[in-house]
């Protein structure tokens, strides 16, 4: 689980300086994400957001009672929802993500041991790990 979880975060996090956060459409990865940050991370609920970014064809009460099933998250753990309204997207990628992409966001809630020193600690995991490699 800990390699699985560092090979997502390589692969889906933001590459946002010190911030810890995986973005993605695809509910398998964000329920294993979940997980990681929970089993491996010791991280509670109140330490984990999620934001969605939807666009104009999906229903936000929708795509909020899908995402928050799929997560397991209380609704109080969920922040704007960001709706995507540029007018040069193509009509031929109408409905490609039916649920938007989730937006899950460590916080540290007063506890320093998971904000930057959280990203510090799984970036020295994935550089222990390149070591190895």
């Amino acid at each position: 689980m800990w390699l699985l979880g560092l090979g997502l975060y390589l692969g889906e996090c933001s590459k946002t300086y010190e911030m810890v956060r995986i973005i993605n459409s695809n509910p398998q990865i964000i329920r294993v994400a979940v997980k990681w940050f929970k089993e491996i991370c010791q991280l509670e609920n109140a330490n984990i957001t999620i934001a969605l970014h939807l666009y104009p064809d999906n229903n936000i009460n929708e795509c909020i009672k899908y995402w928050q099933k799929e997560t397991n998250l209380p609704f109080t753990q969920f922040r704007k929802t960001q709706i995507d309204k540029r007018m040069d997207k193509s009509n031929k990628r109408k409905n490609k993500l039916p649920y938007g992409t989730a937006h899950l966001t460590i916080i540290g809630n007063g506890n320093k041991n998971f904000g930057v020193k959280l990203h510090r600690k799984i970036m020295g995991w994935m550089e222990h790990v390149f070591e190895r490699a």
